[in-house]
């Protein structure tokens, strides 16, 4: 799955694209859920860019919020971005993983460091971008299973938190 940047008004995503069987269909991973897309061609229109229709949740890949928290680029303020909130039924995620594969230029905590939703854990680099892995949850890491320099697959385990 290919990773790419886009920017949708002042917010900038991180997202995964896999092109599939049929040359006008994707696979796509986008705010931690995995859907199959199908690009509508626009003929003899206006419009500049196609359509785009969503034909299912892919079934197949299980919902990746807890493993893909929203990346965006460091911003010019000291303040992390923002995480979207987790839902009140939602469990707390035990584990990071890697959203995407690349490799690991920055390690920011170690097993003990208190983190907070929001704090960076990791700078990934893939296709010659650097992307921060923030934390999805308040908590306390005990164990890092990577180091600077490592190569990375897509869901390897990164991160796991302390219990309770």
């Amino acid at each position: 799955m290919k990773s790419y940047t886009i920017t949708i008004g002042d917010k900038t995503h991180i997202i995964g694209l896999q092109e599939l069987d049929n040359p006008d269909r994707f696979r796509v991973l986008a705010g931690g859920q995995v859907y199959e897309i199908k690009v509508v061609a626009v003929e003899e229109s206006d419009a500049e860019i196609p359509s785009i229709e969503v034909i299912q949740a892919a079934k197949d890949q299980p919902a990746l919020a807890h493993k893909a928290p929203e990346l965006l680029p460091k911003a010019p303020s000291s303040r992390p971005p923002d995480l979207p909130e987790p839902e009140a039924a939602e469990e707390l995620p035990a584990e990071v993983r890697a959203p995407m594969p690349g490799v690991i230029l920055e390690v920011s905590v170690t097993p003990g460091t208190p983190v907070q939703r929001g704090d960076q854990l990791f700078v990934l680099e893939a296709m010659k971008m650097k992307n921060p892995i923030r934390s999805p949850r308040d908590g306390v890491v005990a164990e890092v299973f990577v180091h600077e320099g490592q190569n990375v697959n897509y869901d390897d385990l990164l991160l796991r938190y302390r219990e309770g």
